[in-house]
């Protein structure tokens, strides 16, 4: 097989790879209108399962859920907040609909 062939033949693997995975990940997530994501896939904790868009004291009972003992707190999104960083601490950013609007995490 010439050195062409080779690189054709690899050139075709590759882009079914890609094709393959962008359909696998089209399948799980679901991309909204609002711009909000939401699983296809059965994801039914955070911080895997998507918060935003939930209302933030929806948020916060589901991060309670998970774990008990994190310290949470429902903010504006344009809060002033110091930049330290705690692993017990979760800031849940809303908008003045009291939306969550980016995905709640430790710090």
């Amino acid at each position: 097989m010439r050195l062409s062939n080779k690189i054709a033949a690899v050139v075709i693997i590759l882009a079914t790879s890609i094709i393959a995975t962008s359909t696998a990940f089209a399948a799980e997530v679901n991309i909204h209108a609002d711009g909000t994501m939401s699983n296809t896939a059965t994801i039914s904790t955070w911080p895997d399962k998507v918060l935003k868009g939930m209302s933030g004291e929806e948020a916060q009972k589901e991060i309670k859920n998970v774990d008990p003992s994190l310290e949470t707190h429902v903010l504006p999104e344009d809060a002033i907040v110091t930049e330290d960083y705690r692993e017990d601490r979760v800031r849940i950013f809303v908008d003045t609909q009291g939306k969550v609007v980016n995905q709640p995490q430790k710090g």
